[in-house]
């Protein structure tokens, strides 16, 4: 079965920009946000978000001193002279899209034309629409409602933002004959249009199958769905991952998957997953278990601790204090025990950032934090016979991971309400601090290696470190946005950050060679295509929308086994 992701999908640009302002507003807030009516068509948005302190009330009977948002949709006029009287403060989400319709319909209406509004009667948006219509509207939806629209004079025909526009063009023919001095103004957002677009051309492509993301009460989303429906493709409409059933993609070959304007794009990431997981659930036998054991070990950190022990051997080896292993193992004990313990008490964020590792840790989370606490004690043991400031820091380092995703740890950061404290918290600067104590600072300390290249050499692993994380990061962006989490792509911005780690990890790479050059380790110049690898992974992250979360994954982690594989090499290399 071949899929396709088609190129307009998720979140336009009204709801991204009302989803961005909200969050902010919500980060913000010491109180309860209201908006009136569902803020967009997304069930599962709406529940996360109502539950950090966005409620959704149906009534504006009781908005005195409340600070009060305005849906996406917009609202009528009336209602805003209400709320503007009442509300402690308006937040206005209202699409720009939308609101360029009202400002057209207003401007016209009071030069004397009769609107007609191509739309679903009932629809939040056409229901503010119509208010702005001061001489008088009609809303049509089908081809039969043009006989009902009254004789008017001047008339003035636009249509919901959201509509179908081919349909909206097949009213203008015979609305001209009724009134010949119609004007016409197109008001359908572009963001419809190309997901129209996309489907009908995935249709004229061959797809078979039709696999549709989001709300069943979105009017952009139920178009998608029937547009499939009446081509005759298989058309399955889901609001998550939940909802596929392997039956239904029984004889699939050619699956198209599409998402309408208020679907989040961890839900289009899970969607995505489940159906590769059902696909490759079909594949033979070596390749199944393959990709099984990949996900076990990228998902439950194995992978990454592995490297923490390749990573500490290339910190030893470029120090020239030998390739002794107690370091190594201690780095592989402390990375697995730091990250299985912070993913098992952060399941609520893994559940919308990475819903399958979610699923990993909700099955076998317990044994591995059980397995994470053994390790700790290993590892500590490993260094029994060394100095006391190393065996101070494996403690310290111990004791600031493991509460470092505690309830207590997040209590007392809301306690303290410091923005920046925050933020360094949520970008997990100080876990890519952590890899480089444990994997360099430490073992270059108690072998007294030469301050010089104990800087190269952390400042390179950090930075290797930092690619890994924001990359991951770019991966849960939406996740972590929705649920408050201010990870350095969403604290800086996507493009910012991109530009700042790209500059940095070239400097770094500078460095790093310069030192090695001087110092004589030139084979150990092979570690700056981890450096390099890096990069490129984060210019192609920071180039796509949504995608299949595990492949991406390895794509990342594929830069963990670079260092593996260069590590092997110091076995065989001279130090």
């Amino acid at each position: 079965m071949k899929i396709f992701l088609a190129k307009n999908s998720g979140y336009c640009m009204g709801v991204r920009n009302a989803i961005l302002r909200i969050v902010k507003e919500i980060n913000a807030s010491d109180g309860d946000i209201y908006v009136y009516g569902p803020l967009i068509h997304n069930p599962q948005t709406m529940e996360i978000l109502d539950n950090r302190g966005l409620k959704t009330i149906k009534t504006l009977d009781d908005i005195n001193g409340k600070d009060l948002a305005i849906r996406t949709h917009g609202i009528p006029v009336d209602e805003y002279r209400l709320i503007s009287g009442s509300a402690n403060r308006i937040i206005n989400l209202t699409c720009p899209r939308v609101a360029r319709v009202q400002s057209i319909i207003k401007k016209f209406s009071r030069q004397g034309y009769f609107t007609i509004i191509a739309g679903d009667a009932d629809h939040a948006e056409v229901t503010g629409l119509k208010s702005y219509a001061e001489n008088g509207h009609h809303v049509i939806s089908r081809m039969e409602d043009i006989e009902s629209v009254p004789d008017s004079g001047k008339c003035l025909l636009v249509s919901q933002t959201t509509f179908d526009r081919s349909l909206f063009y097949n009213f203008v023919s015979p609305l001209k004959e009724k009134f010949p001095d119609l004007i016409v103004i197109d008001t359908i957002c572009d963001s419809t249009r190309d997901r129209l677009n996309d489907v009908t051309e995935g249709i004229r492509n061959g797809i078979d199958t039709l696999v549709v993301v989001g709300g069943k009460n979105s009017a952009n989303t139920k178009r998608l769905a029937q547009i499939g429906a009446e081509n005759g493709i298989k058309t399955i409409h889901v609001e998550t991952d939940e909802d596929i059933r392997e039956k239904e993609l029984s004889g699939s070959e050619r699956l198209m998957v599409t998402a309408g304007a208020s679907t989040p794009g961890w839900i289009i990431n899970n969607v995505l997953e489940r159906i590769y997981d059902l696909k490759f659930k079909k594949s033979n036998f070596i390749l199944k278990w393959v990709k099984l054991f990949l996900e076990f070990i990228v998902r439950t950190n194995i992978l990454s601790a592995v490297s923490a022990f390749f990573l500490t051997l290339f910190a030893q080896t470029y120090s020239g204090s030998g390739t002794e292993t107690a370091f190594p193992m201690v780095s592989l004990l402390y990375i697995f025990s730091m990250y299985t313990v912070n993913n098992y008490l952060d399941l609520r964020f893994l559940k919308y950032s990475n819903h399958y590792k979610y699923l990993v840790y909700k099955r076998i989370g317990k044994p591995l934090v059980v397995m994470s606490a053994l390790s700790m004690a290993a590892s500590i043991f490993l260094l029994i016979d060394r100095s006391l400031p190393v065996i101070s820091v494996i403690i310290a380092s111990y004791l600031v991971g493991f509460i470092y995703s505690t309830p207590l740890m997040k209590g007392l950061l809301k306690k303290i309400n410091s923005g920046i404290i925050t933020k360094i918290y949520d970008s997990k600067i100080i876990t890519g601090l952590g890899w480089m104590m444990i994997t360099a600072v430490l073992p270059m300390y108690e072998n007294h290696s030469s301050p010089a290249r104990a800087v190269c050499v952390s400042a390179f692993i950090f930075t290797v470190i930092m690619l890994r994380h924001i990359a991951l990061d770019l991966l849960a962006f939406q996740g972590d946005l929705i649920l408050g989490r201010e990870s350095l792509p969403v604290w800086i911005g996507v493009r910012k950050i991109r530009l700042i780690f790209l500059a940095a990890s070239l400097a770094g790479a500078t460095v790093f060679s310069a030192v090695s050059v001087a110092g004589g380790n030139l084979w150990h110049l092979l570690f700056n295509l981890n450096i390099i690898y890096g990069m490129m992974v984060l210019l192609r992250l920071t180039r796509i929308g949504y995608h299949y979360s595990f492949k991406y994954e390895m794509m990342v982690d594929l830069n963990l086994v670079l260092v593996i594989l260069f590590g092997c090499l110091i076995k065989l290399l001279p130090a």
